[in-house]
């Protein structure tokens, strides 16, 4: 798929999906679909694999020991065959938590583009829960439990 069939695609992903807004980056040949007031998915192309990277911040955690966190994060990572390939980074020492998708491009539609976004926007609603509260004191620890399909 081109660059020139993505745009197209991500101009009829507007009616399909129904978010707030769409923004297209002229620099960047990269969209931001603005999902609801505290919610952005970013896409963009990656030419070399030709495919399209979703890419959402979820927030800074909290101060503190943010150890059980990371392990979670990292667990969550290691069930790639659950998540169907999302995964967990931050964007520096003591950054902001991002969760990120890769999907071809080649066979994408408006609506299974949509699909995408959307299970994509619900996953990052419910982390940014958990990566915002997770240690909310010095010490705190996450509770073990089971989050979107994953015992940790």
């Amino acid at each position: 798929m081109t660059n020139e069939q993505i745009a197209t695609l991500m101009a009829d992903l507007g009616p399909v999906l129904e978010p707030l807004a769409i923004h297209a980056s002229d620099e960047d040949a990269g969209w931001a679909i603005l999902m609801d007031e505290d919610l952005i998915v970013a896409v963009d192309i990656d030419e070399q694999k030709r495919s399209l990277v979703l890419s959402s911040e979820l927030g800074e955690p909290p101060s503190g020991d943010r150890s059980a966190l990371y392990e979670t994060l990292l667990q969550m990572n290691y069930h790639w065959n659950v998540t169907g390939g999302t995964r967990m980074a931050i964007d520096g020492p003591a950054g902001k938590v991002v969760q990120v998708f890769e999907t071809p491009a080649d066979a994408l539609n408006a609506v299974n583009l949509s699909e995408i976004i959307s299970a994509f926007a619900d996953t990052a609603r419910a982390w940014r829960l958990i990566v915002q509260g997770s240690a909310s004191a010095p010490g705190a620890a996450l509770e073990p439990g089971v989050y979107l399909g994953i015992r940790i």
